[in-house]
């Protein structure tokens, strides 16, 4: 289904979150801070300055919000219920789709229920993108919460450009198969122009599925080998398929550690920690996918091991801060 619209926005970022989070205060007041991760970090810096637009979460379940202007960037918030966060984001992206992808770091969780949730919700944010885009204009869509949004907004805005690209590793095609609704997620990220995975491992693993599952072939092959490296056939259009390893802004970051306030905080945090020769510091929120509680048994084994001598290591000494 084709829809009517009437956007002015030529560049648009779609995303689980904006970057900012809605804080509600005691008094009802709202206003606006950072959001955590490093999908903002990485994003932001480039979008700003563009006049695009970043469609997202607030971070609030049950609130709706009219879009706001920050920076010169317009922020449209998709509103999420209780329910839908517990079962989209908590539920299906980061208990089924999460370990799945991280070579079942966890075991990863089947419901079904939490796979309607993620259609309906990335529905909601197909049809936000849709609402709001120029004609012709570019979609960049982000992360595992959201991959089947390129094939929603391809039926909504045949017109648009539209990318993907995976901030996670993309699995084993072995471990991708566990996944029941596997021809589903293929599917819905063919509907992008550009699919971006972070290594070229992830593009081989891809593309074997998109032969196999959703009837693709390589370019120029009718038999799904031997075509043209980084193009699928889908559907009567050419997908390209990528490895486009992202990064943070190391230059601007490398700047702010050399300043005089940085650099004396630094030391005072080693100061407090009794000057130790080495510092073992993980920049974490506390959430099962980060893999702490690994990194602490890896820890672990290498003081057991000897590899490492506790005198020169600080000891585990957990800070705990709000993200800015």
């Amino acid at each position: 289904m084709i829809v009517e619209h009437n956007g002015t926005s030529e560049f648009i970022v779609v995303a689980n979150r904006l970057p900012v989070d809605l804080v509600v205060g005691d008094d009802g007041s709202q206003s606006w801070k950072r959001s955590p991760g490093g999908l903002v970090t990485a994003m932001e810096p480039m979008l700003r300055g563009r006049d695009g637009a970043w469609i997202g979460w607030p971070g609030v379940p049950g609130v709706e919000l009219e879009p706001v202007e920050q920076d010169g960037l317009l922020l449209h918030p998709v509103p999420l219920s209780e329910e839908e966060v517990a079962e989209y984001y908590e539920g299906f992206s980061n208990a089924t789709l999460w370990p799945l992808y991280h070579d079942v770091v966890a075991p990863p969780v089947f419901h079904r229920h939490w796979w309607h949730t993620y259609v309906q919700v990335n529905r909601r944010f197909a049809e936000a993108a849709a609402k709001i885009a120029a004609p012709g204009a570019t979609v960049w869509i982000q992360d595992y919460q959201l991959q089947l949004v390129p094939g929603q907004l391809r039926e909504l805005r045949p017109d648009l450009r539209i990318g993907f690209f995976l901030h996670i590793p993309f699995p084993p095609t072995e471990l991708f198969m566990q996944l029941p609704w596997r021809t589903q997620i293929v599917q819905g990220l063919l509907g992008a122009d550009l699919v971006g995975f972070h290594t070229p491992g992830g593009v081989r693993n891809f593309r074997w599925l998109a032969a196999h599952l959703a009837g693709s072939r390589l370019s120029g092959s009718t038999t799904g080998t031997g075509g043209r490296p980084g193009e699928i056939a889908y559907d009567g259009r050419t997908v390209k398929v990528g490895a486009f390893p992202i990064s943070i802004d190391s230059g601007e970051l490398d700047k702010l550690a050399k300043t005089p306030s940085v650099r004396a905080r630094a030391a005072q945090i080693r100061n407090d920690l009794g000057n130790p020769k080495r510092v073992v510091l993980g920049v974490d929120r506390l959430d099962y996918t980060k893999g702490i509680n690994i990194r602490l048994h890896a820890f672990h084994e290498l003081l057991m091991d000897g590899r490492i001598d506790a005198s020169d290591t600080v000891r585990a000494s957990p800070v705990v801060v709000e993200a800015t």
